[in-house]
């Protein structure tokens, strides 16, 4: 049982003593605006495709236009070159679209407070996290001494515990 309430006594203060969650790091909302924006953008894919695309269409086109077997190379040829090109850069400019949406709803969505319960008065987790925040904390009465504001003076009446 004593071991029941030093684990919950433990408990509450490690509780008590955490504050409000910070801010996302630059670097941390960096990382999350890459993977975004690679989930859903692909430059190289869009390369690739773009060029085989634009390849088979040049390649048609060629065939219908010119004359013989190097019309449908050059064709094919030129359509894979223009279509990776503009498959790629379109895929570019999404993915960069993506990464600074994602960076600056990262860097400006305000982090919510984490509150904590604060144990009631008087309970063992209470007596455990008054006597971590004060050295002088006494179970029995609830109450520290403060310190004397300069060497001589005499000693200040003893205070409640106050928890935050």
């Amino acid at each position: 049982m004593r071991i029941l309430v030093a684990a919950c006594a433990m408990l509450g203060a490690l509780a008590i003593g955490c504050g409000t969650a910070s801010a996302a790091s630059s670097s941390y909302c960096k990382s999350q605006a890459k993977a975004y924006a690679s989930k859903y953008a692909n430059p190289v894919g869009g390369g690739i495709a773009g060029g085989v695309i634009g390849a088979i269409g040049g390649g048609i086109l060629g065939e219908v236009i010119g004359q013989g077997k190097g019309a449908v190379g050059a064709g094919a040829l030129i359509g894979g070159g223009v279509g990776a090109t503009v498959g790629a850069s379109k895929q570019k400019k999404k993915y960069d679209q993506l990464y600074s949406e994602a960076y600056y709803d990262c860097m400006n969505t305000p982090s919510q407070p984490i509150y904590y319960e604060i144990p009631p008065a008087g309970s063992p987790q209470w007596n455990y996290a008054c006597s971590q925040k004060y050295k002088s904390f006494q179970a029995g009465s609830g109450t520290y001494q403060p310190n004397r504001p300069y060497p001589s003076a005499p000693l200040p009446p003893r205070r409640i515990c106050a928890l935050p």
